[in-house]
């Protein structure tokens, strides 16, 4: 049904040159790799976060650790000068900071915004940081690289530019639907801009798959 829901949003763009704006058919190697990021249900990213508001700027290391619905996230550093763990499942997300009580919501981004003041679109992060456009939302603007990957997305009002992708390898121990030993193409940097606020992710390495076996 996800994967429905993103060949539908696909099908509202327009191909122009590189850049995409109104309603088109989809280039066929687009679809394609968005389908088999699609099909990787297991995945980790190692990296670091920076964030750029009109009241504060500063970095954090990232860890993202996603299972199916379920994830969490791991900021430490500088940014804030507390630990912040983020862990949500379907319609409950919880937040645990350091020298604070923990706190719990439906949302991430509310709980964020209340513990930390800026924002933080982990429902869209969790498809924008694999270069695939969220679903069920409108997708405004699209352009391509040369190798017809993502460079810029607008969706859900934030702008959206990609660069530094690199090979990944899918492991054999589970995490999807995609074949064992299957390379993927993932973005290193992200850049996302809304309103007043930047966010900058750089990631430094991907895990593909649960980890093996001990």
């Amino acid at each position: 049904m996800m994967q429905r829901c993103f060949i539908c949003l696909l099908l509202l763009l327009t191909i122009s040159g590189c850049a995409h704006r109104g309603s088109f058919t989809p280039p066929p190697d687009l679809v394609a790799h968005q389908q088999q990021l699609q099909r990787i249900t297991h995945w980790e990213l190692n990296g670091k976060l920076g964030i750029r508001t009109p009241d504060e700027s500063g970095s954090a290391s990232l860890k993202w650790a996603q299972q199916l619905a379920d994830y969490q996230i791991n900021l430490s550093g500088p940014l804030g000068q507390k630990r912040m763990i983020i862990t949500g499942t379907p319609g409950k997300v919880r937040l645990e900071q350091t020298g604070s009580d923990a706190l719990e919501a439906r949302s991430a981004e509310a709980l964020i915004k209340k513990a930390a003041g800026w924002t933080l679109p982990v429902e869209q992060l969790t498809y924008w940081v694999r270069g695939v456009p969220a679903p069920k939302q409108r997708i405004t603007h699209l352009q391509q690289n040369e190798s017809g990957l993502i460079a810029q997305l607008q969706q859900g009002g934030w702008s959206i530019a990609y660069s530094n992708y690199k090979n990944y390898t899918f492991r054999a121990h589970g995490g999807g639907t995609a074949p064992a030993n299957q390379t993927f193409t993932l973005p290193g940097k992200i850049t996302a801009e809304h309103d007043d606020v930047r966010l900058i992710l750089v990631i430094r390495d991907w895990q593909l798959g649960n980890q093996a076996p001990h």
